[in-house]
């Protein structure tokens, strides 16, 4: 049985990433909010006042809540099949969705313009098809496209994290149910769905606070002051207006909403295990049910698909549609493409690499001693946002007189890992949960100390959801944008900075040729991470 010396093992391994989160986190938050206070109180006072903070706030909270909710919902059905049935191409399906993790949020704000804007790939298509005069798709720089990029990125992740906790449930009690006489649905509202409000309410989480820090979305798409949010507001006083000590008090008021929120979400929270059954989906019989999987894997194929194949497409062909490689020829031939380049990989990298290993800390203690105040505090510095992390840093910077490149690189590196952190811990937090108890015991009844039973016995087991874990903040890192621009002051350029610089003077071509190559990043990094898994997979049955 586990002892207390079990315990400080657990605690030990945690400490130093609680203290370098707090470190990291704390520090930056800091210097904002001392800045608001060097404006007296009247400014903090005229921000908690004004009916435009809460404007702002009501407005961040409705569309993050909106965009988390309807990609919960539309990833339900998908994932209930997906999780009940084996077919043909669903494998492929499952791994593109996935693949979607990787997916930076810049790159949506320029698939969506090319795909969906007035003149873009949607509108050419169908208006050739019926004579058309005017595009018929017109949606985009409105709240409406703000809520579609939203699902668009996150559906993948509900739908991958719902499939994943569903085909981890046991059938047994809804066999039962069956046997009972009761039908489907009754048998998902009273039995299905209560099991798997954790992982609903996990993915809800997570996809709401990306959602609610989302920078490049907001300000491209949304394209108008009347859809700002809080982190596009603080971003406009800091580095717009000058406005420091009102961007700073703005960042208080938006912590301790968030704060809030956050804290809201753990109350009446259950500690949930999932026990592991493999083979839960069957093989589909008739025609009726072979058409349904087929219907199903083309609406999520033609739902993730067209923006980011319209990347490449434009990358190759101007707006006339006219073949063209001048887009290549001057991202190759420009000076500062290898080391944008250079600069994305070895930032995402260490960001993902630091905070996986991080993260899987924090999340075992959280399980191991039932703390649950430590994956609520790690999940803190997003109440914050790349742009008042930025923020911080470049006041820390200018406090402790440090003005050079090396310490830009530092400071990006640091804010990354702030931000990469309360996602990779959300994503291996189920794996810690998922973790038999039996299993340790076993391993002390053998003998073994807590260290090797950590080690030996509970570590290997978490192999997936690390390499998730590292993915998604590889992800995240590789498509930061807000901090990057922040901190760097154009002396730091990577992919994502370039792509930004390109849309915003309209040259979707030269963008998109930039884009595919940060789509090809993306694509490596996940596939070396499904072949290392795959190899694993392999080995362990060999064992």
């Amino acid at each position: 049985m586990k002892s207390k010396k079990a315990d400080r093992i657990y605690r030990a391994l945690a400490a130093p990433a609680l203290l370098i989160l707090v470190f990291l986190f704390a520090l930056p938050l800091y210097f904002t909010f001392s800045t608001a206070f060097e404006g007296g109180f009247d400014t903090i006072r005229s921000v908690f006042t004004s009916a435009y903070s809460y404007r702002l706030v009501r407005f961040t909270l409705i569309e993050s809540l909106l965009s988390a909710f309807i990609s919960c919902l539309v990833a339900l059905p998908f994932a209930a099949f997906f999780a009940s049935y084996d077919f043909r191409l669903r494998k492929m399906t499952l791994a593109l969705s996935a693949l979607s993790f990787t997916i930076p949020s810049i790159l949506v704000v320029l698939g969506f313009v090319i795909f969906y804007g007035n003149n873009g790939v949607l509108n050419s298509l169908l208006k050739d098809i019926f004579s058309l005069e005017e595009s018929p798709v017109r949606f985009l720089y409105s709240f409406s496209a703000i809520i579609f990029a939203h699902v668009y990125l996150n559906l993948p992740v509900a739908f991958n994290l719902i499939t994943n906790g569903w085909t981890s449930l046991p059938r047994n009690e809804e066999m039962a149910s069956y046997t009972l006489g009761r039908g489907k649905m009754k048998t998902f509202f009273s039995i299905t769905l209560p099991k798997l409000r954790g992982v609903i309410a996990n993915a809800f989480i997570i996809i709401f606070l990306f959602c609610f820090s989302s920078f490049a979305i907001v300000m491209v798409l949304g394209g108008s002051p009347e859809y700002s949010t809080l982190e596009s507001e603080i971003y406009r006083r800091a580095h717009i207006s000058l406005d420091y000590s009102g961007a700073s008090a703005l960042s208080i008021f938006s912590f301790i909403i968030t704060t809030l929120a956050l804290s809201l979400t753990y109350i009446g929270r259950r500690r949930e295990k999932m026990v592991r059954r493999e083979g839960r989906a069957r093989k589909i019989k008739g025609k009726g049910m072979k058409a349904l999987a087929a219907l199903m894997t083309l609406s999520m194929l033609l739902f993730i698909l067209p923006p980011m194949l319209s990347i490449l497409y434009r990358s190759f062909f101007d707006r006339k549609g006219i073949f063209s490689l001048e887009a290549w020829n001057t991202v190759f031939s420009a000076s500062s493409f290898l080391s944008s380049i250079l600069n994305s990989l070895i930032i995402a990298i260490t960001a993902a690499g630091l905070a996986t290993i991080l993260a899987e800390n924090i999340a075992m203690y959280s399980v191991k001693c039932n703390s649950r105040i430590s994956p609520l505090f790690a999940t803190l510095p997003l109440a914050t946002g790349s742009v008042t992390l930025g923020l911080g840093y470049n006041f820390l910077s200018s406090h402790l007189g440090i003005n050079s490149i090396y310490s830009d690189y530092l400071m990006i590196l640091a804010t990354h890992l702030v931000l990469a952190i309360p996602f990779a811990i959300r994503t291996i937090l189920p794996g810690a949960k998922e973790i038999p108890q039996r299993v340790s015991d076993a391993s002390y009844t053998l003998k073994k100390s807590a260290f090797e039973t950590y080690m030996k016995t509970e570590r290997p087991l978490l192999k997936n959801y690390r390499r998730k874990a590292f993915i998604f903040a590889f992800a995240l890192s590789l498509g930061e944008v807000n901090a990057t621009l922040s901190l760097a002051g154009g002396r730091i350029e990577t992919l994502p900075i370039q792509i930004y610089r390109l849309i915003g003077s309209y040259n979707y071509q030269g963008a998109s040729a930039l884009g595919s190559v940060l789509l090809f990043l993306a694509f490596i990094v996940f596939i070396l991470g499904e072949r290392i898994g795959k190899k694993e997979r392999t080995w362990n049955t060999w064992k």
